[in-house]
Protein backbone atom coordinates (compact mmCIF):
# COMPACT_ATOMS: atom_id res chain seq x y z
CA UNK A 1 0.00 0.00 0.00
CA UNK A 2 2.88 2.57 1.26
CA UNK A 3 4.84 2.08 -2.36
CA UNK A 4 1.31 3.13 -3.59
CA UNK A 5 1.29 6.41 -1.94
CA UNK A 6 3.78 8.54 -4.31
CA UNK A 7 1.92 7.32 -7.40
CA UNK A 8 -1.71 8.21 -5.13
CA UNK A 9 -0.46 11.72 -4.12
CA UNK A 10 0.83 12.79 -7.38
CA UNK A 11 -2.50 11.25 -9.59
CA UNK A 12 -4.86 13.47 -6.68
CA UNK A 13 -2.88 16.79 -7.51
CA UNK A 14 -3.10 16.48 -11.17
CA UNK A 15 -6.95 15.64 -10.66
CA UNK A 16 -7.65 18.28 -8.60
CA UNK A 17 -5.45 20.59 -10.05
CA UNK A 18 -6.35 20.71 -13.66
CA UNK A 19 -10.17 20.91 -12.89
CA UNK A 20 -9.75 23.22 -9.84
CA UNK A 21 -7.89 25.21 -12.61
CA UNK A 22 -9.77 25.01 -15.53
CA UNK A 23 -12.31 25.98 -13.44
CA UNK A 24 -10.95 28.86 -12.38
CA UNK A 25 -10.33 30.00 -15.44
CA UNK A 26 -13.57 30.20 -17.05
CA UNK A 27 -14.51 32.54 -14.13
CA UNK A 28 -11.12 34.57 -14.92
CA UNK A 29 -11.15 34.76 -19.03
CA UNK A 30 -14.37 36.36 -18.52
CA UNK A 31 -14.31 38.58 -16.06
CA UNK A 32 -11.42 39.67 -18.50
CA UNK A 33 -13.71 39.57 -21.63
CA UNK A 34 -16.17 41.82 -19.52
CA UNK A 35 -13.38 44.22 -18.62
CA UNK A 36 -14.15 43.41 -14.54
CA UNK A 37 -10.74 43.73 -12.28
CA UNK A 38 -9.41 41.02 -11.34
CA UNK A 39 -7.15 41.44 -8.22
CA UNK A 40 -6.52 37.85 -7.00
CA UNK A 41 -6.61 34.50 -9.28
CA UNK A 42 -5.60 31.78 -6.94
CA UNK A 43 -5.80 27.74 -7.14
CA UNK A 44 -6.13 26.44 -3.20
CA UNK A 45 -8.05 28.24 -0.82
CA UNK A 46 -6.47 29.89 2.85
CA UNK A 47 -3.38 31.20 3.52
CA UNK A 48 -0.97 31.89 0.88
CA UNK A 49 2.27 29.96 0.28
CA UNK A 50 3.12 31.21 -2.94
CA UNK A 51 2.09 34.60 -5.35
CA UNK A 52 3.37 36.47 -8.16
CA UNK A 53 1.88 39.79 -9.41
CA UNK A 54 1.55 40.33 -13.42
CA UNK A 55 0.14 43.36 -14.13
CA UNK A 56 -3.09 44.27 -11.90
CA UNK A 57 -3.56 40.75 -11.24
CA UNK A 58 -1.97 38.76 -8.20
CA UNK A 59 -1.81 34.93 -9.00
CA UNK A 60 -1.42 32.82 -5.92
CA UNK A 61 -1.13 29.24 -4.67
CA UNK A 62 -2.99 28.79 -1.78
CA UNK A 63 -2.28 26.02 1.02
CA UNK A 64 -5.67 24.07 1.01
CA UNK A 65 -5.65 22.61 -2.19
CA UNK A 66 -9.85 21.29 -2.29
CA UNK A 67 -10.64 24.59 -4.75
CA UNK A 68 -9.63 27.96 -5.78
CA UNK A 69 -11.50 31.63 -6.42
CA UNK A 70 -11.15 34.44 -8.59
CA UNK A 71 -11.51 37.39 -6.72
CA UNK A 72 -13.02 41.07 -8.54
CA UNK A 73 -13.36 44.65 -7.54
CA UNK A 74 -16.41 45.22 -5.59
CA UNK A 75 -17.55 42.00 -5.40
CA UNK A 76 -18.58 42.45 -2.19
CA UNK A 77 -19.16 39.70 0.29
CA UNK A 78 -16.82 37.01 -1.52
CA UNK A 79 -14.17 39.52 -1.21
CA UNK A 80 -14.13 38.45 2.52
CA UNK A 81 -15.01 35.62 2.27
CA UNK A 82 -12.12 34.61 -0.60
CA UNK A 83 -9.72 36.63 0.47
CA UNK A 84 -8.90 34.74 4.48
CA UNK A 85 -5.71 35.77 4.41
CA UNK A 86 -6.80 39.82 4.47
CA UNK A 87 -9.64 39.50 7.05
CA UNK A 88 -7.28 41.08 9.25
CA UNK A 89 -7.01 44.09 7.33
CA UNK A 90 -10.50 44.93 8.13
CA UNK A 91 -12.00 47.26 10.30
CA UNK A 92 -15.62 46.39 9.76
CA UNK A 93 -17.29 43.70 8.09
CA UNK A 94 -19.25 43.43 5.10
CA UNK A 95 -22.39 43.28 4.89
CA UNK A 96 -22.73 46.26 7.66
CA UNK A 97 -22.75 49.97 6.28
CA UNK A 98 -19.12 50.86 7.52
CA UNK A 99 -17.85 47.34 6.16
CA UNK A 100 -19.39 48.25 2.88
CA UNK A 101 -17.76 52.24 3.15
CA UNK A 102 -14.91 50.69 4.17
CA UNK A 103 -14.62 48.36 1.03
CA UNK A 104 -15.76 51.33 -1.24
CA UNK A 105 -12.82 52.82 0.08
CA UNK A 106 -10.36 50.03 -0.78
CA UNK A 107 -11.28 50.11 -4.73
CA UNK A 108 -11.49 53.55 -4.94
CA UNK A 109 -8.45 53.71 -7.20
CA UNK A 110 -10.55 51.24 -9.28
CA UNK A 111 -12.60 52.61 -12.39
CA UNK A 112 -16.92 51.82 -11.02
CA UNK A 113 -17.34 50.52 -14.45
CA UNK A 114 -14.98 47.97 -13.76
CA UNK A 115 -16.32 46.99 -10.36
CA UNK A 116 -17.85 43.24 -10.73
CA UNK A 117 -21.80 44.52 -9.56
CA UNK A 118 -21.49 47.54 -11.70
CA UNK A 119 -21.53 45.07 -14.92
CA UNK A 120 -24.86 44.00 -16.65
CA UNK A 121 -26.84 41.21 -15.28
CA UNK A 122 -25.91 38.50 -18.30
CA UNK A 123 -22.56 39.42 -17.62
CA UNK A 124 -22.40 38.19 -14.12
CA UNK A 125 -24.30 35.52 -15.06
CA UNK A 126 -21.69 34.60 -17.62
CA UNK A 127 -18.85 34.78 -15.15
CA UNK A 128 -20.70 33.05 -12.57
CA UNK A 129 -21.44 29.67 -14.97
CA UNK A 130 -18.34 30.03 -16.78
CA UNK A 131 -16.31 27.86 -14.21
CA UNK A 132 -18.59 24.79 -14.32
CA UNK A 133 -19.39 25.39 -18.27
CA UNK A 134 -15.48 24.75 -18.30
CA UNK A 135 -15.47 22.17 -16.43
CA UNK A 136 -17.89 20.18 -18.82
CA UNK A 137 -15.92 21.64 -21.78
CA UNK A 138 -12.22 20.05 -20.26
CA UNK A 139 -14.43 16.72 -19.46
CA UNK A 140 -16.07 16.41 -23.38
CA UNK A 141 -12.49 18.19 -24.75
CA UNK A 142 -10.93 14.72 -22.82
CA UNK A 143 -13.46 12.32 -23.60
CA UNK A 144 -12.83 13.39 -27.71
CA UNK A 145 -8.78 12.97 -27.08
CA UNK A 146 -8.89 9.57 -26.34
CA UNK A 147 -11.08 8.46 -28.37
CA UNK A 148 -8.99 9.91 -31.08
CA UNK A 149 -5.57 9.07 -29.55
CA UNK A 150 -6.86 5.26 -28.75
CA UNK A 151 -9.38 4.42 -31.04
CA UNK A 152 -12.57 2.31 -30.46
CA UNK A 153 -11.65 -0.79 -28.42
CA UNK A 154 -13.67 -3.58 -29.20
CA UNK A 155 -13.31 -7.38 -28.54
CA UNK A 156 -11.82 -9.15 -31.71
CA UNK A 157 -13.74 -12.17 -30.54
CA UNK A 158 -17.08 -13.10 -32.45
CA UNK A 159 -17.55 -16.45 -30.47
CA UNK A 160 -20.56 -16.63 -28.03
CA UNK A 161 -18.97 -17.45 -24.26
CA UNK A 162 -22.08 -17.12 -22.16
CA UNK A 163 -25.69 -17.02 -22.48
CA UNK A 164 -27.86 -15.86 -19.54
CA UNK A 165 -30.89 -17.47 -18.71
CA UNK A 166 -34.28 -16.28 -19.37
CA UNK A 167 -32.86 -13.84 -21.81
CA UNK A 168 -33.21 -12.79 -25.61
CA UNK A 169 -30.27 -14.73 -26.44
CA UNK A 170 -31.09 -17.96 -24.58
CA UNK A 171 -34.73 -17.73 -26.60
CA UNK A 172 -33.06 -17.30 -29.64
CA UNK A 173 -31.62 -20.44 -29.18
CA UNK A 174 -27.77 -19.54 -28.82
CA UNK A 175 -25.29 -21.93 -27.20
CA UNK A 176 -21.81 -21.08 -25.71
CA UNK A 177 -19.40 -22.02 -28.04
CA UNK A 178 -21.78 -20.18 -30.80
CA UNK A 179 -19.44 -18.24 -33.19
CA UNK A 180 -21.93 -15.41 -34.74
CA UNK A 181 -21.17 -14.83 -38.49
CA UNK A 182 -23.84 -12.75 -39.68
CA UNK A 183 -25.99 -10.49 -38.23
CA UNK A 184 -28.80 -8.42 -40.19
CA UNK A 185 -27.18 -9.70 -43.08
CA UNK A 186 -23.75 -7.96 -41.97
CA UNK A 187 -20.64 -9.71 -41.83
CA UNK A 188 -19.06 -9.22 -38.28
CA UNK A 189 -15.73 -9.63 -37.34
CA UNK A 190 -15.37 -8.50 -33.64
CA UNK A 191 -17.95 -8.27 -30.60
CA UNK A 192 -18.64 -4.37 -31.43
CA UNK A 193 -19.87 -4.78 -34.67
CA UNK A 194 -22.06 -7.58 -33.66
CA UNK A 195 -23.77 -5.15 -30.67
CA UNK A 196 -24.16 -2.83 -33.11
CA UNK A 197 -25.83 -4.71 -36.08
CA UNK A 198 -28.50 -6.35 -32.92
CA UNK A 199 -28.73 -2.93 -31.50
CA UNK A 200 -28.63 -0.11 -34.44
CA UNK A 201 -28.33 3.32 -33.38
CA UNK A 202 -31.87 4.42 -34.59
CA UNK A 203 -33.45 2.35 -32.12
CA UNK A 204 -31.39 2.38 -29.00
CA UNK A 205 -33.81 5.64 -27.86
CA UNK A 206 -37.03 3.68 -28.52
CA UNK A 207 -38.63 1.50 -26.47
CA UNK A 208 -39.29 -1.24 -28.78
CA UNK A 209 -37.12 -2.69 -31.47
CA UNK A 210 -37.55 -5.43 -34.35
CA UNK A 211 -36.12 -9.13 -34.37
CA UNK A 212 -32.88 -9.84 -35.65
CA UNK A 213 -31.61 -12.21 -37.56
CA UNK A 214 -28.18 -14.02 -37.45
CA UNK A 215 -26.31 -16.86 -38.46
CA UNK A 216 -23.90 -18.50 -36.34
CA UNK A 217 -21.62 -21.54 -36.88
CA UNK A 218 -22.23 -24.44 -34.80
CA UNK A 219 -20.19 -27.69 -34.87
CA UNK A 220 -18.76 -26.43 -38.65
CA UNK A 221 -22.24 -25.82 -39.66
CA UNK A 222 -24.49 -22.87 -40.28
CA UNK A 223 -27.65 -22.28 -38.73
CA UNK A 224 -29.89 -18.79 -38.66
CA UNK A 225 -31.77 -17.55 -35.72
CA UNK A 226 -33.89 -14.67 -34.33
CA UNK A 227 -33.13 -12.55 -31.42
CA UNK A 228 -35.59 -10.12 -30.11
CA UNK A 229 -33.75 -7.16 -28.36
CA UNK A 230 -35.31 -6.79 -25.10
CA UNK A 231 -35.75 -3.10 -23.07
CA UNK A 232 -35.75 -3.15 -19.53
CA UNK A 233 -37.82 -0.28 -18.01
CA UNK A 234 -36.91 -0.71 -14.98
CA UNK A 235 -32.93 0.11 -15.14
CA UNK A 236 -33.15 1.99 -18.87
CA UNK A 237 -30.65 -0.91 -20.16
CA UNK A 238 -31.19 -3.01 -23.60
CA UNK A 239 -30.34 -6.69 -22.86
CA UNK A 240 -28.85 -9.27 -24.94
CA UNK A 241 -27.93 -11.74 -22.42
CA UNK A 242 -24.98 -13.11 -24.31
CA UNK A 243 -20.95 -12.47 -23.32
CA UNK A 244 -18.60 -12.76 -25.78
CA UNK A 245 -16.09 -16.00 -25.24
CA UNK A 246 -13.16 -13.97 -24.19
CA UNK A 247 -10.76 -14.77 -21.43
CA UNK A 248 -7.96 -13.36 -22.50
CA UNK A 249 -6.35 -10.92 -20.49
CA UNK A 250 -5.89 -7.40 -21.43
CA UNK A 251 -4.40 -4.76 -19.57
CA UNK A 252 -3.02 -5.72 -15.83
CA UNK A 253 -2.86 -2.97 -13.09
CA UNK A 254 0.65 -2.59 -11.77
CA UNK A 255 0.95 -3.77 -8.37
CA UNK A 256 -2.33 -5.32 -7.93
CA UNK A 257 -2.86 -9.08 -7.17
CA UNK A 258 -3.03 -10.19 -10.64
CA UNK A 259 0.18 -8.46 -11.39
CA UNK A 260 1.76 -9.78 -8.48
CA UNK A 261 0.45 -13.48 -9.20
CA UNK A 262 2.21 -12.92 -12.75
CA UNK A 263 -0.28 -12.63 -15.41
CA UNK A 264 0.33 -10.68 -18.32
CA UNK A 265 -1.47 -8.94 -21.21
CA UNK A 266 -2.11 -11.66 -23.57
CA UNK A 267 -2.56 -14.75 -21.31
CA UNK A 268 -5.77 -16.80 -21.70
CA UNK A 269 -7.30 -18.06 -18.43
CA UNK A 270 -8.78 -21.39 -18.81
CA UNK A 271 -10.05 -22.30 -15.35
CA UNK A 272 -10.16 -20.93 -12.00
CA UNK A 273 -10.42 -23.15 -8.97
CA UNK A 274 -10.91 -26.30 -11.39
CA UNK A 275 -14.03 -24.47 -13.11
CA UNK A 276 -13.48 -23.95 -16.60
CA UNK A 277 -14.08 -20.50 -17.92
CA UNK A 278 -15.66 -18.92 -21.23
CA UNK A 279 -15.93 -15.42 -20.75
CA UNK A 280 -14.68 -12.79 -19.27
CA UNK A 281 -18.09 -11.80 -16.87
CA UNK A 282 -17.38 -15.48 -15.59
CA UNK A 283 -14.19 -14.83 -14.33
CA UNK A 284 -15.86 -11.50 -12.57
CA UNK A 285 -18.80 -13.54 -11.23
CA UNK A 286 -16.22 -16.06 -9.64
CA UNK A 287 -13.56 -13.83 -8.27
CA UNK A 288 -16.63 -11.26 -7.07
CA UNK A 289 -17.56 -14.12 -4.45
CA UNK A 290 -13.99 -14.81 -3.33
CA UNK A 291 -12.67 -11.75 -1.60
CA UNK A 292 -9.87 -12.44 0.66
CA UNK A 293 -10.20 -16.22 -0.22
CA UNK A 294 -7.37 -18.36 -2.03
CA UNK A 295 -8.13 -19.39 -5.14
CA UNK A 296 -6.20 -20.87 -8.02
CA UNK A 297 -6.02 -19.87 -11.72
CA UNK A 298 -4.54 -21.32 -14.50
CA UNK A 299 -3.88 -19.87 -17.74
CA UNK A 300 -2.00 -20.68 -20.84
CA UNK A 301 0.71 -18.43 -22.37
CA UNK A 302 2.23 -18.84 -26.06
CA UNK A 303 1.36 -22.72 -25.29
CA UNK A 304 2.39 -22.73 -22.20
CA UNK A 305 0.55 -24.14 -19.03
CA UNK A 306 0.95 -21.97 -15.81
CA UNK A 307 -1.03 -21.61 -12.44
CA UNK A 308 -0.50 -19.61 -9.40
CA UNK A 309 -2.67 -18.74 -6.25
CA UNK A 310 -3.99 -15.65 -5.41
CA UNK A 311 -5.94 -13.78 -3.09
CA UNK A 312 -9.14 -10.95 -4.59
CA UNK A 313 -9.33 -8.01 -2.47
CA UNK A 314 -11.89 -7.02 -1.37
CA UNK A 315 -13.42 -3.51 -3.11
CA UNK A 316 -15.98 -1.49 -4.46
CA UNK A 317 -17.13 -2.87 -7.99
CA UNK A 318 -20.01 -0.52 -8.37
CA UNK A 319 -22.71 2.16 -6.30
CA UNK A 320 -23.27 0.79 -2.60
CA UNK A 321 -21.45 -2.96 -3.25
CA UNK A 322 -18.31 -4.62 -2.62
CA UNK A 323 -16.82 -7.70 -3.95
CA UNK A 324 -13.36 -9.46 -4.49
CA UNK A 325 -11.09 -7.98 -6.93
CA UNK A 326 -7.45 -8.88 -9.05
CA UNK A 327 -7.12 -5.78 -10.65
CA UNK A 328 -7.32 -7.42 -14.57
CA UNK A 329 -9.23 -5.83 -18.17
CA UNK A 330 -10.49 -8.23 -20.81
CA UNK A 331 -8.27 -7.76 -23.98
CA UNK A 332 -9.27 -5.08 -26.28
CA UNK A 333 -8.03 -3.86 -29.66
CA UNK A 334 -8.56 -0.72 -31.15
CA UNK A 335 -10.30 0.57 -33.83
CA UNK A 336 -9.17 4.17 -34.78
CA UNK A 337 -11.77 6.76 -35.66
CA UNK A 338 -11.83 9.90 -37.27
CA UNK A 339 -11.70 13.50 -35.57
CA UNK A 340 -15.97 13.98 -36.35
CA UNK A 341 -16.32 10.66 -34.96
CA UNK A 342 -14.54 11.34 -32.11
CA UNK A 343 -16.45 14.55 -31.43
CA UNK A 344 -19.70 12.79 -31.40
CA UNK A 345 -18.77 10.39 -29.19
CA UNK A 346 -16.52 12.47 -26.84
CA UNK A 347 -20.55 14.36 -26.90
CA UNK A 348 -22.02 10.85 -26.40
CA UNK A 349 -19.87 9.97 -23.40
CA UNK A 350 -19.96 13.70 -21.64
CA UNK A 351 -24.25 13.52 -21.95
CA UNK A 352 -24.13 9.88 -20.77
CA UNK A 353 -21.75 10.50 -17.38
CA UNK A 354 -24.22 13.59 -17.07
CA UNK A 355 -27.24 11.52 -16.94
CA UNK A 356 -25.42 9.05 -14.65
CA UNK A 357 -24.63 11.40 -12.13
CA UNK A 358 -27.75 13.03 -11.87
CA UNK A 359 -29.22 9.27 -11.51
CA UNK A 360 -27.06 8.69 -8.52
CA UNK A 361 -27.48 11.77 -7.02
CA UNK A 362 -31.26 11.02 -7.66
CA UNK A 363 -31.32 7.82 -5.91
CA UNK A 364 -29.13 9.72 -3.15
CA UNK A 365 -31.79 12.14 -2.48
CA UNK A 366 -34.40 9.63 -2.23
CA UNK A 367 -32.71 7.51 0.11
CA UNK A 368 -31.95 5.01 -2.35
CA UNK A 369 -28.49 4.75 -1.78
CA UNK A 370 -26.84 5.31 1.64
CA UNK A 371 -24.49 7.91 2.79
CA UNK A 372 -21.63 5.54 2.41
CA UNK A 373 -22.25 5.75 -1.31
CA UNK A 374 -20.43 9.81 -0.83
CA UNK A 375 -16.94 10.02 -1.42
CA UNK A 376 -14.31 12.55 -0.43
CA UNK A 377 -10.71 13.37 -0.97
CA UNK A 378 -9.00 10.68 0.50
CA UNK A 379 -11.06 7.83 -1.80
CA UNK A 380 -10.85 10.63 -4.59
CA UNK A 381 -7.15 10.24 -4.53
CA UNK A 382 -7.56 5.85 -3.70
CA UNK A 383 -9.69 6.15 -6.99
CA UNK A 384 -7.42 8.68 -8.90
CA UNK A 385 -4.14 6.67 -7.80
CA UNK A 386 -5.84 3.22 -8.85
CA UNK A 387 -6.47 4.73 -12.55
CA UNK A 388 -3.07 5.60 -12.81
CA UNK A 389 -1.66 2.23 -12.22
CA UNK A 390 -3.66 1.31 -14.90
CA UNK A 391 -2.85 3.43 -17.20
CA UNK A 392 -2.53 7.59 -18.13
CA UNK A 393 -5.16 7.34 -20.77
CA UNK A 394 -7.54 5.80 -17.29
CA UNK A 395 -6.61 8.66 -15.25
CA UNK A 396 -7.66 11.41 -17.52
CA UNK A 397 -10.82 8.88 -18.13
CA UNK A 398 -11.20 9.15 -14.06
CA UNK A 399 -10.64 13.77 -14.86
CA UNK A 400 -13.21 13.77 -17.13
CA UNK A 401 -15.63 11.87 -15.00
CA UNK A 402 -14.92 13.90 -11.90
CA UNK A 403 -15.04 17.17 -13.95
CA UNK A 404 -18.61 16.54 -15.19
CA UNK A 405 -19.17 16.13 -11.25
CA UNK A 406 -18.13 19.13 -10.43
CA UNK A 407 -19.97 21.20 -13.01
CA UNK A 408 -23.05 19.44 -11.64
CA UNK A 409 -21.92 19.81 -7.70
CA UNK A 410 -20.95 23.63 -8.37
CA UNK A 411 -24.74 24.70 -10.41
CA UNK A 412 -26.45 23.45 -7.07
CA UNK A 413 -28.11 26.29 -5.58
CA UNK A 414 -26.14 27.01 -2.61
CA UNK A 415 -24.83 29.81 -1.16
CA UNK A 416 -20.90 29.79 -1.48
CA UNK A 417 -21.02 27.30 -4.83
CA UNK A 418 -21.51 29.15 -8.10
CA UNK A 419 -25.56 27.94 -8.32
CA UNK A 420 -26.08 29.85 -5.21
CA UNK A 421 -24.08 33.50 -6.76
CA UNK A 422 -26.91 32.43 -9.96
CA UNK A 423 -29.61 32.06 -7.10
CA UNK A 424 -29.08 35.44 -5.92
CA UNK A 425 -28.71 37.22 -9.26
CA UNK A 426 -31.93 35.54 -9.98
CA UNK A 427 -33.89 37.10 -7.27
CA UNK A 428 -32.04 40.16 -7.99
CA UNK A 429 -33.73 40.04 -11.75
CA UNK A 430 -37.15 39.11 -10.67
CA UNK A 431 -36.61 42.15 -7.53
CA UNK A 432 -36.58 44.40 -11.35
CA UNK A 433 -32.67 44.89 -11.01
CA UNK A 434 -32.65 45.60 -7.23
CA UNK A 435 -30.10 43.72 -5.61
CA UNK A 436 -30.33 41.03 -2.47
CA UNK A 437 -28.66 43.22 0.16
CA UNK A 438 -25.22 42.19 1.38
CA UNK A 439 -26.02 41.47 4.74
CA UNK A 440 -28.90 38.44 3.71
CA UNK A 441 -25.95 37.24 1.61
CA UNK A 442 -23.75 37.06 4.26
CA UNK A 443 -26.33 35.35 5.98
CA UNK A 444 -27.33 33.08 3.73
CA UNK A 445 -23.47 32.17 2.52
CA UNK A 446 -22.30 31.45 5.89
CA UNK A 447 -24.98 29.60 6.71
CA UNK A 448 -24.50 27.36 3.38
CA UNK A 449 -20.12 27.39 4.42
CA UNK A 450 -21.11 25.74 7.74
CA UNK A 451 -23.38 23.15 6.35
CA UNK A 452 -20.65 22.39 3.49
CA UNK A 453 -18.03 22.25 6.08
CA UNK A 454 -19.74 20.30 8.23
CA UNK A 455 -20.52 18.16 5.20
CA UNK A 456 -17.03 17.77 3.91
CA UNK A 457 -15.91 16.76 7.91
CA UNK A 458 -18.57 13.92 7.94
CA UNK A 459 -17.26 12.56 4.93
CA UNK A 460 -13.51 13.32 5.30
CA UNK A 461 -14.39 11.03 8.49
CA UNK A 462 -16.27 8.77 6.27
CA UNK A 463 -13.29 8.31 3.70
CA UNK A 464 -10.86 7.42 6.86
CA UNK A 465 -13.03 4.67 8.06
CA UNK A 466 -13.65 3.35 4.72
CA UNK A 467 -10.00 3.55 3.48
CA UNK A 468 -8.62 2.48 6.70
CA UNK A 469 -11.21 0.50 7.96
CA UNK A 470 -11.47 2.33 11.03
Amino acid sequence: MYSNLPITIFAFLLTLGLVVIVHELGHFLFCKLFGVYVKTFSIGIGPKFARKRWGETEYVLSLIPFGGYVKMAGEGLMEEIQDTGTWEERKYPLGTVEGNLEAEGIDDHIPPERHFYNRPAWQRLLVFIAGPVFNLVLAFVIYTALVFANGLQTIPFTRVGNVLADSPAAEAGLLVGDRIVVVAGQPVDDWTTIEDALLPAEVRDLAEAPPVELTVEREGLPLTLELQPLFNSENGYWSLGVEPWNTTVGLVQKGGPAAELGLEKGDVITTIDSQEVTSFGGIARIINDRAGQEIEIKWVRDGISMSGVVIPELKEIGVDQTGGRIFLEPFFTSRKVGFGKAISLGYQQTSGTIRVTLGVLKDFVMRKLGVDAVGGPLRIGQAAGEMLRWSFSHLMFFVAFFSVNLFLLNLMPIPVLDGGHVLFLIFEVLRGGKPVSQRLQAIATQMGLIILLLFMTFVIVLDVWKVTGH
